[in-house]
């Protein structure tokens, strides 16, 4: 992802490591995804569809992508917007060859994430390997880019809007154990103020964002009514406020 993928309708890749992130944020807008003969597997209840060559993952997926309908839903978005998602071995093109899990594709309604295999070939940390209820979670996360996209009130959301939706989408729907261990390679109190939400600290370890937005979202006040405010620009609305 880079500056201008937020407004220019690509998509915003999680990030493998800090060297990635701030290599990252743009693709190349005419790649395309070779066609899959099958037509997807519908994930229920959802407009979402999955696309993928080993059944297992794509029940997992889908069961990730039902899991961050409904924790959006739940927040008051509209998450009806459908779209696909595609389980490839290689992502779309991303400027400066970045390792990165997945990506979404706001022109195409797609997101692409890696198999399962792939992405164990990018731990979040060196003590912290992919596994299928992660991988689950990274669906979770595009899904949040996908919905999100759908709910902003504002033209331009900033890098750190978009993370922050997502990686809260991710985390809070992740299988408790997962996300445990998670928690305890990053810990910490979570964001004290939003000025502490800025690029710099994303760019620099985006899973400890994560981990950090993740316990500012549980903190009481905020939840729901804060990603309100954030779709409509009330914050968040800087990369590195003041």
């Amino acid at each position: 992802m880079t500056l201008a993928a937020r407004t220019r309708n690509t998509g915003t890749p999680v990030r493998a490591a800090a060297a990635a992130a701030a290599a990252t944020i743009a693709f190349a807008l005419a790649w395309s995804q070779p066609a899959l003969a099958d037509e997807g597997w519908r994930c229920a209840g959802t407009g979402l569809t999955v696309h993928g060559s080993d059944r297992a993952e794509v029940q997992g997926a889908c069961d990730g992508a039902v899991d961050a309908v409904s924790f959006l839903a739940s927040l008051g978005l509209d998450a009806s917007s459908p779209g696909e998602i595609h389980l490839v071995e290689a992502l779309p093109a991303i400027q400066g060859g970045a390792a990165a899990y997945g990506c979404h594709v706001k022109s195409e309604s797609r997101i692409y994430l890696l198999s399962l295999a792939e992405c164990r070939k990018l731990p979040l940390a060196p003590d912290l390997l992919v596994d299928a209820a992660v991988h689950r979670s990274l669906v979770a996360h595009e899904v949040g880019h996908h919905i999100a996209a759908a709910n902003f009130r504002t033209p331009r959301p900033t890098i750190v809007a978009l993370e922050y939706i997502a990686y809260v989408t991710m985390m809070a729907t992740m299988e408790k154990e997962a996300r445990e261990r998670i928690l305890r390679q990053f810990p910490g109190q979570g964001f004290e103020s939003v000025r502490e939400i800025s690029l710099t600290v994303y760019l620099i370890d985006p899973t400890r964002f994560g981990a950090q937005a993740y316990r500012h979202f549980q903190r009481p006040g905020n939840g729901a009514s804060f990603v309100q405010q954030i779709l409509s620009g009330l914050a968040l609305a800087t990369e590195d406020p003041p």
